[in-house]
């Protein structure tokens, strides 16, 4: 765990690189300089419909808060909403009970439309199913459900409503949405999947035919599960991703799909590790070969393939883990120790080579560490991703990036509204080494917003959008 330091030892380092790394709003009337070009790495192509900037979203709720409230009274364009379809796909409480005739997701997409945002959906329906290994740690428990043929009958039905909903045609009487979305498949479950055909004998759980990076050779209840629509499709994790492709092309041809590739996924966590003989660049081109192999690039004749990658760089805040698990999982803004930016930024350019297609970063935690807001308490707890992204959007564009998603992944971490209704807060500033290979980061700044993170993302965000990096 990193230390904090008294505020009278700051370093003038310290501060400068904050002052650097927090962009301010432009003054009214003052001219706004064009960011320098940046290249999406050959062979890579925005799909059609989606911006050709560096794109930004949030995590919204569709309530007054979030959807709609902070996000269009923001003030700033938000090209992307998002939100997780979840609760299982056999268990009765799944994403389509949560509104009258499974129309929550379609409604969701005409509330994201109607503020200018494309919707983004986390489809996250496999782990909370009810299948045949209910105690079981959550790899095995993925792995187990994948091959339960009851279980994936269920998760094909519930995949086909989704695209029903989502997609340009009348189903039951309820008029589809049509419009461009996202849908991400899965996150979590490809990583497992990637582990269990690299390392069978530990990962795999006794659903693999074979070992190497081939999804061929991890079984599942496909074709076999007893879904009609989906009966050709082999009994493989390749299957499973060739049906869904086929639903998506049968039921909603106007929803992109996201292939998921998690930092962890080749069993070396580049997100986490300090080794410094990591080579990120091959694990990178190995997860995304597992990815271009899974359907990111065109397997058969009568599907299509996935439209995009997608990644998450954390699930919540590096001062929760730090100040709540005890765990220093920070990232150094400097580049210098491991982990950092660049070596993430390496793997994740490597996984859009191989995969041959563009990344959605998603789920970004939201702290910071300029307002003396973000002290480290519940509600409060920094990070510096935000900063760091928002301060070198050329890098990410570079590494096959084209939109951040800001989020939160638990009820601790920070959020962008008043979510824990203390309104404005300012107690004592601090300077930490966290996050920063040498020197301190101080929290000096007064907020003057009730936002949980102090304003800073309504500031930051407003201040990228005056001039965003082109694609």
């Amino acid at each position: 765990m990193r230390r904090r330091v008294p505020l009278v030892l700051a370093s003038a380092l310290s501060l400068a690189l904050l002052l650097f790394a927090a962009p301010a709003a432009s003054p009214a009337g003052a001219a706004v300089r064009p960011r320098p070009a940046a290249h999406l790495p050959t062979g890579l192509a925005v799909p059609a419909g989606l911006p050709t900037h560096l794109a930004l979203g949030l995590a919204a709720a569709p309530d007054s808060n979030e959807l709609y409230g902070w996000l269009p009274n923001s003030g700033i364009p938000w090209d992307y909403a998002y939100q997780y379809l979840s609760g299982g796909a056999n268990t009765g409480s799944g994403w389509r009970t949560w509104n009258t005739n499974a129309q929550f997701a379609l409604w969701y997409a005409h509330g994201a439309h109607a503020n200018g945002s494309i919707p983004f959906f986390s489809y996250y329906q496999m782990l909370q199913s009810i299948g045949p290994c209910g105690s079981c740690p959550e790899p095995q428990k993925d792995l187990a459900h994948i091959n339960s043929k009851p279980l994936m009958k269920s998760y094909f039905a519930d995949f086909t409503t989704l695209m029903k909903r989502l997609g340009p045609k009348t189903w039951n009487g309820i008029k589809g949405y049509g419009g461009l979305a996202v849908v991400q498949v899965e996150p979590d479950l490809s990583g497992y999947a990637e582990q269990a055909v690299i390392q069978p004998s530990t990962h795999c759980y006794g659903h693999c035919a074979g070992g190497s990076n081939n999804p061929e050779n991890l079984k599942a209840a496909v074709g076999d599960s007893g879904n009609a629509d989906v009966a050709k499709y082999g009994d493989t994790y390749n299957g499973f991703n060739q049906a869904l492709l086929h639903l998506r092309d049968e039921y909603a041809p106007n929803v992109l799909l996201a292939f998921h590739v998690s930092d962890w996924a080749t069993l070396f966590d580049v997100g986490s590790s300090t080794d410094p003989s990591l080579d990120a660049t091959a694990l990178g081109t190995k997860a995304g070969n597992f990815a271009a192999a899974s359907g990111t690039v065109k397997q058969r004749t009568d599907t299509s393939a996935y439209n995009l990658v997608t990644n998450d760089v954390a699930d919540r805040d590096a001062g929760y883990y730090e100040h709540v698990y005890g765990r220093d999982v920070w990232w150094d803004r400097l580049n210098v120790t491991f982990p950092n930016f660049h070596r993430w930024e390496a793997y994740l350019h490597a996984v859009t080579v191989a995969a041959t297609r563009p990344a959605i970063v998603w789920q970004i935690p939201i702290g910071n560490q300029y307002f003396q807001t973000e002290n480290d308490t519940d509600g409060h707890y920094q990070d510096n991703r935000v900063e760091y992204f928002l301060s070198n959007p050329g890098e990410l564009v570079s590494a096959g990036v084209i939109a951040l998603l800001f989020g939160r992944g638990n009820g601790g971490s920070t959020t962008y509204t008043d979510d824990k209704a203390d309104g404005i807060t300012n107690p004592g500033s601090f300077c930490t080494t966290d996050g920063i290979s040498s020197g301190t980061v101080c929290n000096t700044n007064v907020s003057t917003s009730s936002d949980d993170d102090g304003g800073y993302l309504r500031m930051a965000a407003g201040a990228y959008f005056a001039s965003p990096a082109p694609l």
